[in-house]
């Protein structure tokens, strides 16, 4: 058992940011808000008692986090979605010690999960690695950093390292990774925003966009549109997300940032600077579009199971390496770019 006072530091703050923190900084780098929340009761107890999650601490409350069951949680769900090496295909874009970049084919699921507990990028990349007498046990999860949703293509990272995925998470985070998505989408609301078209729908123009933004260093303008909003579960349909703009006074969820930079009139580079559950889909719909093929979120209830294949492309992925210098791969220029 791990047992703190709370200081007048932490005063107010939520009881589950508290733990997580605590536990992120002792050891438990991988246990997040999410999973203190499934079994908040066995874990968590101030001054003996229980308490709810969103319980504001008080100074000299004594905390009494449960890490004996958490460990046996952990070790449970592991066991529930284990992940095994399965040859598969692999489109690797970019390899090295640390890390892999593949262009994930739309269809494939990320990692295992309810309803999806092989052939997975995550059995695929394990297999690949283990032939190569690369794995790193100590990694979780087979190496992921992020995720890309079933019906999504293009770049996804993946660590070799367990040194590796540390920081690519910190990275994530800290949101230090530039990513950039190419969608097309049924109908353009930007007119709203008075924004300009950019470009034709020739990949060429796209391209030239991409190369505009790596050489400015990755600046935002004012030819994009800030989003921001909160983003939860959906009451109408649990498979989906809802986002709410953030002047709501009946927000809630998690804060979203969304930038998006109009080309022509059905499709739209995004970029994401926070990184929550079908982000980019719930931002579309709330301003009244929805992405291609995505019937999901054609509608408010939705139609339809988890779409295959979206038109939603992650055609861009910069951050720095450990050594301090700039990489950026590029999906539609199919190179790596080292500055």
């Amino acid at each position: 058992m791990m047992e703190t006072i709370v200081s007048n530091d932490s005063k107010a703050q939520r009881a589950d940011l508290f733990v997580v923190n605590l536990l992120n900084n002792n050891g438990f780098e991988f246990v997040t808000r999410a999973f203190l929340q499934k079994n908040w009761n066995d874990f968590v107890q101030v001054n003996q008692k229980r308490i709810k999650p969103s319980y504001k601490l008080r100074e000299g409350d004594i905390v009494s986090v449960f890490t004996e069951i958490i460990n046996e949680k952990i070790k449970e769900e592991n066991n529930v979605y284990r992940i095994l090496p399965q040859k598969g295909d692999l489109d690797i874009v970019y390899e090295n010690d640390e890390y892999l970049i593949i262009n994930k084919q739309s269809g494939v699921v990320v990692h295992p999960g309810s309803g999806n507990t092989n052939n997975t990028l995550s059995n695929y990349v394990m297999y690949y690695l283990k032939q190569k007498n690369q794995f790193d046990p100590r990694i979780k999860r087979a190496g992921i950093v992020h995720r890309l949703d079933k019906g999504v293509s293009g770049l996804i990272l993946f660590a070799k390292t367990l040194e590796s995925q540390q920081y690519f998470q910190k990275l994530f985070s800290q949101h230090q990774v530039v990513k950039i998505y190419h969608a097309k989408i049924n109908k353009n609301p930007f007119s709203i925003f008075n924004k300009i078209p950019q470009v034709d729908s020739k990949q060429s123009d796209i391209v030239d966009v991409l190369r505009k933004q790596e050489l400015n260093g990755f600046l935002i303008d004012s030819n994009w549109v800030k989003i921001e909003g909160y983003i939860k579960r959906s009451n109408i349909n649990r498979m989906k997300m809802q986002f709410t703009p953030i002047s709501s006074i009946r927000g809630g969820g998690k804060y979203s940032c969304t930038y998006i930079l109009p080309l022509n009139e059905n499709e739209i580079l995004v970029r994401i600077e926070t990184g929550r559950m079908h982000q980019i889909r719930a931002t579309l719909e709330y301003l009244g579009t929805n992405i291609i093929n995505d019937t999901l979120y054609e509608t408010k209830k939705g139609r339809g199971g988890v779409p295959e294949q979206i038109e939603l492309k992650s055609v861009l992925i910069s951050f720095l390496e450990q050594d301090g210098q700039r990489v950026t791969y590029n999906l539609y220029r199919n190179e790596k770019k080292k500055n």
